[in-house]
């Protein structure tokens, strides 16, 4: 298992290490979405920094897109941000194209793919979210 999910009441920090598949990142999120939060799933901070290879498909991608989207509709607004300084930058724009929902005026689903950590706590800060 190259993932590690940490649970906020509010949330979860996802990281990922050495060698991600497709296996990984759905299994990941199973666990993800299966954990009870205490006050609504409103952010996600998903992690890539020590990943050297990143093998998943651009068809699980989409999935993962889609599955983040639908939620959010349905569940109230998320914020994700994705540390991705570079394996698996390239699949996160394919995640972040079908996550994002452009028809809407106020999505419920905000977005942002950053090169380090402390970049994507000042993006979550700015939305609302605060991590110790």
């Amino acid at each position: 298992m190259s993932f590690n999910l940490e649970f906020h009441d509010n949330g979860v920090t996802l990281s990922f290490a050495d060698v991600v598949t497709d296996e990984d990142l759905l299994e990941s999120d199973d666990g993800l979405y299966g954990h009870d939060y205490p006050q609504g799933l409103k952010f996600q901070l998903v992690d890539l920094t020590d990943v050297r290879d990143f093998q998943a498909s651009h068809k699980t991608m989409r999935y993962l897109g889609e599955k983040d989207r639908e939620y959010s509709q349905t569940h109230g607004r998320q914020v994700i941000a994705v540390v991705a300084p570079t394996h698996g930058r390239a699949n996160t724009i394919v995640w972040e194209v079908w996550a994002q929902d452009n028809s809407a005026p106020d999505p419920a689903l905000l977005t942002k793919i950053v090169d380090d950590r402390s970049e994507a706590l000042a993006w979550l800060k700015e939305n609302g979210i605060e991590l110790p």
